[in-house]
């Protein structure tokens, strides 16, 4: 499993908890704005708050499907719309409609979504068919 990250305190916060955890079959990785940069090998590649930072969504996503292999899958968690107690301004924030259509015109079709996983965020995978 690959966690990526566009804020570099985020990658170590990430690899202190999986260290400190035990969680041995993850990797961090620092993904550019520009490239997600992931290993042809993963099998999954978990997002959590990442894409509403990223300036050109389509060629960013397109980028990583085009890094996925067939079958891998791509876990995304972004905050929900309206007002919460945490979480980025209401501006930056994407739809589940968003998230969805911007995943799909990239190439990846909807696996699972998990509506009430989490009380702020939006939990969806996707699948790289072809």
């Amino acid at each position: 499993m690959i966690a990526l990250d566009v804020e570099p305190e985020m990658i170590r916060h990430i690899h202190h908890k999986a260290m400190t955890e035990g969680v041995r079959n993850l990797q961090v990785a620092f993904a550019k704005p520009d490239d997600p940069g992931i290993p042809a090998e993963a099998d999954l590649v978990f997002m959590c708050d990442v894409l509403h930072h990223i300036q050109d969504r389509p060629a960013w996503l397109a980028k990583l499907v085009a890094q996925m292999h067939k079958g891998a899958r791509l876990a995304l968690v972004e905050f929900k719309e309206g007002k919460l107690p945490e979480g980025p301004p209401e501006a930056v924030k994407l739809s589940r409609a968003q998230l969805v259509a911007l995943a799909t015109s990239a190439g990846l079709a909807l696996d699972r979504d998990k509506p009430d996983l989490l009380p702020y965020q939006t939990f969806l995978v996707f699948r790289k068919a072809r």
